[in-house]
């Protein structure tokens, strides 16, 4: 019997393939379940081109970030092939979940993403938040276009299981650790201007490649001024087995995180798996965390830096708990009963 053939949107990025790593293991995941398109991870040259090509393949949409292509080189031409291969797709009768990421693209917001944002809502047969605050906001926007709010589903992000164990802890050194990419929307330059932080005395690594050479320049002004808090600025990417490392030796890892665009977020859920203990703004899946005893949240500088100062609080059976219930397998097969329902 043939497998039902699955696209994966968005297709790997013609310069960089995919930068975030949740969508070759989706891919491989699901290859258990069905024929997964374009599971070389080929680069597409536009990714309203690609879901357009796909759009005539696939018998299941799984749909993540379509909305982002309103920001993207040729934006309206490719809003206007992302808007017909939807219309394709529900032409043809297919099955579409949708992944709603954020509540709107870290860029900012247009138009052409709110139109696309709401029209993958609506025509999707299933929406899969990975907070349970963006889960709410998805409802409500479908209540209102007159859809049926009870598609939408809050499901944690998945985990990726360590390789190294975390049942003999390591040795925590007095430090705080940002790590990942440096964008704007996670607030590493507000974080190191604050003058709460500043004053903590707090000893502060930063270890993640920032490709804007604005913001870097302006972090690294920042932190060469005059502080009781001590600030390494570490602007390199570095290797998986290295940031295992660090996270699980860092006293907390820390999310200064900008409120507005950030729903889930795969560091904070590799943290967690590597041992760290996340601290980060009362939102999102930071807060869904908190319910489960894996993360700490503050709702102020002043909370903020009183947690930083602290060890971590997680016990070991909660980490080990949340790492089993949200793994990646689990999620493909969830995602394999969607399409079937």
């Amino acid at each position: 019997m043939r497998k039902n053939r699955i696209y994966v949107a968005p297709s790997a990025n013609r310069k960089d393939g995919y930068s975030n790593r949740y969508f070759p293991i989706i891919k491989k995941e699901l290859s258990a379940y069905f024929d997964v398109l374009e599971a070389d991870n080929k680069p597409c040259l536009a990714q309203g081109l690609a879901l357009l090509r796909n759009s005539l393949k696939a018998d299941v949409f799984l749909l993540s970030f379509v909305e982002t292509v309103a920001f993207q080189k040729l934006a309206f031409a490719q809003y206007l092939l992302a808007m017909l291969a939807l219309r394709i797709m529900r032409l043809r009768g297919k099955e579409i979940i949708f992944i709603f990421h954020n509540p709107k693209p870290h860029k900012g917001e247009n138009w052409m993403s709110k139109s696309l944002t709401g029209a993958q809502l609506m025509i999707s047969k299933a929406v899969i938040s990975h907070s349970a605050e963006a889960a709410a906001l998805a409802r409500e926007i479908v209540a209102a276009k007159g859809g049926d709010p009870g598609k939408v589903s809050y499901v944690c992000h998945p985990v990726v299981v360590p390789e190294h164990s975390l049942e003999h802890p390591v040795h925590k050194e007095d430090n705080v650790l940002i790590w990942g990419n440096i964008l704007p929307y996670k607030g590493v330059l507000e974080f190191v201007s604050s003058t709460a932080v500043r004053d903590a005395g707090l000893d502060v690594r930063i270890v993640g490649k920032c490709k804007d050479p604005e913001l870097a320049s302006r972090i690294k002004s920042a932190i060469s001024e005059p502080s009781a808090t001590r600030f390494v600025f570490e602007n390199r990417v570095a290797g998986f087995d290295e940031l295992a490392d660090l996270v699980s030796a860092s006293r907390r890892v820390v999310f200064p995180y900008l409120p507005g665009s950030v729903s889930s977020s795969g560091v904070l859920i590799d943290t967690v798996a590597m041992g760290g203990d996340p601290v980060g703004p009362a939102v999102g899946a930071f807060l869904d965390l908190a319910e489960e005893g894996v993360c700490s949240v503050y709702q102020s500088e002043t909370e903020m830096v009183s947690l930083l100062k602290e060890d971590g609080n997680i016990s070991p059976e909660a980490r080990a708990k949340f790492i089993e219930s949200h793994s990646w397998p689990a999620f493909a097969a969830m995602i394999n009963d969607l399409s079937l329902a």
